[in-house]
């Protein structure tokens, strides 16, 4: 009866160890990559790139 109580807790202990590692994978959140159309001029302040077609404001 003992042998079946120790071959129980370590099947237990192996079950908590070895579960978790063959679970479902989290999938990392794919980030899109891309250049913004924004640029800081020699003033510090923040303007659209020339070429766009974009009006260019000064930010505040």
């Amino acid at each position: 009866m003992t042998a079946f109580y120790i071959v129980l807790k370590v099947s237990a202990l192996l079950a908590i160890i070895v579960l978790p590692l063959i679970g479902p994978k989290k999938k990392k959140p794919v980030t899109v990559k891309a250049m913004s159309n924004l640029s800081v001029n020699e003033n510090g302040y923040l303007e659209h790139f020339t070429g766009s077609t974009m009006d260019h404001h000064s930010v505040y």
